[in-house]
């Protein structure tokens, strides 16, 4: 089960298709986002992508229609890195997805009313998720201030009032260019739905001007030197979010997927199990790892009750350095993770973003699904425990706390977490 790719009219196409599955994912990935993006430009990425569905829907007659008479779903997600533009269905739908996706680079020419409108549904989102005032903004400008990854995805109203459909187009020239942005195709596409696809995408008009983005980013003079300090923002509830530094150099990309999976992932996770089962103490909890060329960041946020705060990060404390003194089910979580690749190949879509993700974004080892443990994850434990030994320390810890200011002693807090050096 090989990848294979072809370049078309400068756009390079990659697939790995599957006959015996019933459907297909088709996606173009377009490097764009906060990472990419000046100040006075900060969110035309999801403006963009907004845009498009209002300029691909005014093509076609009752376009929703069209989709559901083939089948299809069309959807986006912006990242801080790329936008992803996907299509899926059965594949009988494919040639009308193909159709779909190489109006994505046709040039921008809705009314000012629909222009207005979208920007009205992205103020809505900007009002509705109250970014400024969460815990997720809060660490976010401690983590990455004073570099690209400070501004948010959805930029701000202020922003969006200066944008118009001539700097949108002038974007879209810039991020539709030959290698800013490829296709992936994963599922039941056949040779002739990708014959199809490449006649198509040979007839659109690409920019062949390439753009000098590239995934590696800024980190400000904290980053892996941070002065164990707890963040304090004020509010009613109690939440805390920890995040750990990652230097690419210090510990690979595959390894600190791993340690995310081991310490996050599904029910066999040691933050679930230690906090969640054995030692109940928090409630919901979230994690993520965000990770670039360089460096990236993993984090993880949980509520807690104002008197088991200490406590709680006690516990932590304690897991981390267990996870550092090797005690964990080595085998059980590597066998997790392979056995999730292998299950991804059942999913298109997940397996799209997946590869696209891993192969193409990131400059990560790539997933070979004929290699051994799939040519990404060939390490030991005594390889793991090392990386999380450089990784979980206070140097590299961000702590971020939304609690009543009065009722949480910052330097009881930060204390504690020194036991993580200990």
């Amino acid at each position: 089960m090989q990848e294979q790719v072809c370049a078309v009219n400068g756009l390079q196409v990659y697939s790995l298709t599957n006959p015996n599955l019933k459907g297909f994912c088709l996606s173009l990935y377009v490097r764009a986002g906060s990472l990419f993006e000046c100040e006075n430009e900060s969110g035309i990425s999801h403006l963009f992508e907004h845009i498009v569905f209002r300029n691909i829907k005014a093509k076609y007659k009752r376009f929703y229609e069209q989709l559901a008479l083939h089948g299809l779903q069309f959807q986006a997600s912006t990242y801080k890195e790329f936008i992803r533009f996907y299509i899926t269905g059965p594949h009988h739908g494919f040639a009308f997805a193909a159709d779909i996706l190489c109006h994505i680079f046709d040039e921008i020419n809705i009314d000012s009313l629909a222009f207005e409108q979208e920007k009205k549904r992205i103020k809505a989102e900007i009002r509705e998720s109250d970014e400024k005032s969460s815990l997720d903004f809060f660490f976010n400008k401690i983590v990455w201030g004073g570099t690209q990854l400070e501004r948010t995805i959805l930029g701000s109203c202020k922003v969006l009032d200066n944008l118009s459909r001539k700097k949108v187009n002038l974007f879209r020239e810039k991020v539709l260019s030959a290698g800013n942005c490829f296709v992936y195709v994963t599922g039941n596409a056949g040779q002739d739905g990708l014959a199809i696809l490449q006649e198509k995408l040979a007839g659109i008009h690409l920019n062949q001007t390439p753009t000098d983005f590239t995934n590696t980013v800024d980190v400000n003079e904290h980053f892996g030197n941070r002065d164990s300090k707890v963040h304090i923002k004020n509010d009613y509830w109690h939440y805390v979010k920890i995040g750990f530094d990652i230097d690419n150099t210090v510990c690979t990309e595959t390894i600190a997927d791993f340690l995310h999976s081991v310490l996050f992932e599904d029910e066999k996770a040691l933050v679930y199990n230690y906090l969640s089962e054995d030692n109940p103490i928090i409630y919901s909890y979230s994690s993520a790892i965000e990770q670039y060329d360089n460096a990236g960041n993993l984090s993880f946020w949980f509520e807690v009750q104002e008197s088991k705060m200490e406590e709680a990060l006690r516990l932590i404390v304690t897991l981390l350095n267990d996870l550092k003194n090797g005690n964990f089910a080595f085998d059980a979580n590597l066998q997790s993770v392979l056995c999730y690749t292998e299950t991804e190949a059942d999913n298109p879509s997940n397996q799209n973003w997946t590869l696209a993700y891993y192969n193409h974004i990131l400059s990560a080892h790539p997933i070979d699904y004929d290699a051994p443990l799939f040519g990404r994850y060939d390490f030991t434990k005594e390889q793991v425990v090392e990386a999380a030994k450089k990784v979980f320390t206070t140097q590299n810890m961000t702590v971020a706390v939304k609690a009543k200011k009065k009722k949480v002693n910052a330097e009881t807090l930060e204390e504690i977490l020194k036991g993580l050096d200990g």
